[in-house]
């Protein structure tokens, strides 16, 4: 289980200094900009619970990532108060390139260069990290 922590912490700082550095984008904004582009219209209360934060820290986040266009609030036109969120053809262009760049990085840790330790079968280590994760999900919580 630390270990899986610290192969997270590791990865999260290695993507955002590669994310801020070509996209100027933190990590965290690249998150949001994730789930936003999978649930296109979402509220602001599902994406809070899709990014497993508050709802206050979805509205403290969306301004800047609004002012920087890549994001647009508008209205639900079937309820006046439920504001949506959905990104703008900015901040698709900028999601894609930064999750291409992203995925072409990560992939080289996979297969390094010879001699530089055991090629990782990334479809296989996705179907394990996954089956724990369900077995984990099957668990019943501690009381």
């Amino acid at each position: 289980m630390v270990t899986l922590h610290e192969l997270v912490s590791v990865m999260d700082n290695y993507a955002d200094a590669l994310l801020r550095r070509d996209h100027q984008l933190s990590f965290n904004e690249f998150e949001y900009l994730v789930v936003i582009d999978q649930y296109p219209g979402a509220d602001l209360t599902e994406l809070a619970r899709c990014l497993r934060v508050t709802k206050a820290a979805v509205s403290k986040r969306l301004p800047a990532l609004q002012a920087s266009g890549l994001v647009r609030r508008v209205s639900d036109p079937q309820h006046g108060r439920r504001v949506l969120v959905e990104l703008t053809e900015t901040g698709g262009r900028k999601l894609a390139a930064a999750g291409a760049q992203l995925e072409a990085e990560l992939a080289t840790v996979f297969a390094p260069a010879s001699g530089a330790g055991p090629t990782i079968d990334p479809e296989r280590l996705n179907v394990e990290l996954s089956a724990l994760t369900d077995r984990i999900r099957e668990k019943e919580l501690p009381r």
